[in-house]
């Protein structure tokens, strides 16, 4: 929008209509950079134009019909396409709903019409697009959020260093390799950077204890789960982080902990973890003995597959490591 005036690209493949619209848009005050015939061109004029709006007929001459071309302007330069048709079958209407218009004015319309119409679509994307900037502060807020219990994770137990975010990065490979949507990979993956910082509650002499703890100080270590559950409880997450951070030591036959949940008590993202975090474990240093190696790592899920950890979470990290090159970040010995 140059000086408060919207620049509306028009489509439509009658020339005179299309002329006749540039005329009444510019008297209601907007900027018509260009009129376009095919849905081929409105493409590429929009990128070149970036327009603030299109116009767009639906019925077009070509390969490509005003659905199939706003489907591509919303997707490749999230420009607001309101419709014009002289159409209004539910067939047409069906599929111009799924690429989301701003807007639908029916032929033949008058001024007051495509006035409202062009102000509300150019309302409606002004305010999504704050919607999503604000979306993006809150996202950068609760990533620095994760950030520092982690971090402060880490001042506390630095034999542990980096394991959460290894760990996230392996759970996120899981996930993605499970075909899991991406709103589901990135709650696993804030999962992951904070799934042991309830050890903040656990003494660090134990937490560095160079040998086999006691019963008592392994109680103590048992507790973090539900410790970091309290912690992160109170964060607004759009993903269930806090019952993943509970349930990270819960195994599929009940043996885990804090709570002995089975299999189907137990929510995916603390299965995918579960097997992050054991191979992780087992494959870098500890405070109580050296690292044992990744193929080390990877035979104990292998071997407690369907008994302590989901088959497929197994099968999945297997593929990763064994066909797809994933590697951690550390010094391993294998």
């Amino acid at each position: 929008m140059v000086d408060g005036i919207a620049k509306i690209l028009v489509v439509e493949d009658e020339r005179v209509v299309g002329e006749d619209i540039k005329v009444r848009l510019q008297k209601l005050g907007y900027s018509v950079p260009s009129i376009v015939l095919s849905g081929e061109e409105a493409v590429q004029k929009t990128k070149v134009l970036r327009p603030d709006l299109v116009l767009m007929d639906i019925v077009l001459e070509g390969d490509m019909d005003g659905i199939e071309a706003s489907a591509q302007i919303r997707s490749l330069y999230d420009i607001p396409v309101v419709y014009l048709t002289a159409f209004a079958d539910q067939k047409t209407l069906e599929r111009a709903k799924i690429t989301e218009p701003y807007g639908y004015l029916l032929k033949p319309f008058d001024d007051r019409d495509l006035h409202i119409a062009i102000d509300i679509g150019l309302y409606k994307h002004r305010m999504e697009k704050k919607l999503r900037e604000t979306e993006e502060r809150l996202r950068k807020i609760l990533e620095d959020t994760i950030r520092a219990l982690s971090s402060a994770l880490e001042l506390r137990d630095p034999y542990t260093a980096g394991h959460q975010k290894r760990v996230s990065e392996l759970s996120c490979a899981i996930a993605s390799e499970l075909g899991l949507s991406s709103e589901q990979i990135d709650g696993i993956r804030l999962a992951g950077l904070v799934h042991d910082v309830g050890k903040i509650c656990v003494p660090v002499e134990i937490l560095s204890w160079p040998d086999k703890l006691s019963e008592n100080d392994f109680e103590l270590i048992k507790a973090h789960p539900q410790a970091g559950y309290n912690i992160v409880k109170t964060i607004n997450f759009y993903y269930p982080v806090d019952r993943i951070v509970l349930q990270h030591h819960e195994r599929i036959d009940g043996s885990g902990y804090p709570a002995g949940l089975k299999s189907e008590q137990i929510i995916l993202g603390a299965k995918i973890l579960a097997v992050a975090d054991v191979v992780e474990a087992i494959a870098s240093h500890r405070p109580y003995r050296a690292a044992l190696g990744i193929t080390h790592a990877l035979n104990e899920i292998s071997n407690k597959s369907g008994i302590l950890f989901e088959p497929d979470a197994v099968e999945a990290c297997l593929r990763l490591f064994k066909d797809k090159g994933f590697r951690f970040n550390i010094d391993e010995k294998h």
